[in-house]
């Protein structure tokens, strides 16, 4: 009779045991479904929370967190893209996670780690868009030679098409959309303008307007360079 108790005791624990991880998977696949289904109808929020829930149920070694990281991203939550991609970042270096870590300081403010985080994604991507972003945040700080040496390491990379940086217009309150190259050699030109060579400041700012003519900012820009040129040529002592 004990004998039988003992194994009619086992055979609920193990019944206890199945249906706890069959409620589980139903759980799981529920919320992958409501998740799917968020996603399908832009609903991000909904979205964010069955993710959460996936993660949960899934523990630490859960595929999900990406698609966490991506959704707050998606949303323009970006101290919580942060939070979670610094997560992520901790057990693996990926690009597609760095990316959105980058862009997330960017716009937090916090420049300089933006450099920092840039500077990982240039080495593991030489691509012209990246150092243009990476000089412009190292400009921004001042950190003109640094910006100048990043832009020339990428000048003869190959610039992705349909990319465009927006820029002032001359019209107050409008803007232009510049493409990459001619921003690129705009921002060139201004490092170099910022290190004193005038001459090589004017040259790109031509550069930058042989490919977009009607780039205002590049032609003020250059306005200003030789103007300040010739007032330093007035200056120099006549030699006759």
């Amino acid at each position: 009779m004990i004998k039988k108790v003992i194994f009619l005791f086992f055979i609920f624990i193990n019944s206890g045991i199945s249906a706890q991880k069959l409620h589980k998977n139903d759980l799981l696949n529920l919320e992958k479904t409501i998740y799917k289904q968020a996603l399908q109808n832009y609903d991000l929020e909904t979205a964010q929370v069955a993710l959460y829930h996936i993660i949960n149920l899934e523990g630490n070694q859960s595929t999900y967190l990406d698609s966490l990281a991506f959704v707050y991203f998606n949303q323009k939550k970006f101290l919580p893209t942060l939070k979670v991609a610094n997560q992520i970042l901790e057990k693996q270096e990926k690009l597609p996670i760095l990316e959105i870590k980058a862009i997330s300081l960017e716009n937090l403010n916090a420049i300089k780690e933006a450099i920092e985080t840039y500077e990982k994604i240039y080495k593991l991507k030489k691509d012209a868009l990246v150092a243009y972003k990476l000089a412009d945040l190292q400009d921004k700080l001042t950190r003109s030679a640094e910006a100048y040496a990043t832009l020339k390491s990428a000048e003869n990379l190959k610039f992705p098409k349909g990319v465009a940086i927006i820029f002032p217009s001359e019209k107050k309150g409008e803007t232009q959309n510049i493409p990459l190259k001619a921003a690129f050699y705009n921002l060139l030109a201004k490092t170099s303008y910022d290190l004193h060579n005038y001459d090589l400041a004017i040259k790109y700012y031509d550069q930058a307007l042989q490919i977009f003519p009607d780039f205002y900012i590049a032609k003020q820009n250059k306005q200003v360079v030789e103007l300040l040129k010739d007032k330093i040529n007035l200056q120099k002592p006549n030699k006759n």
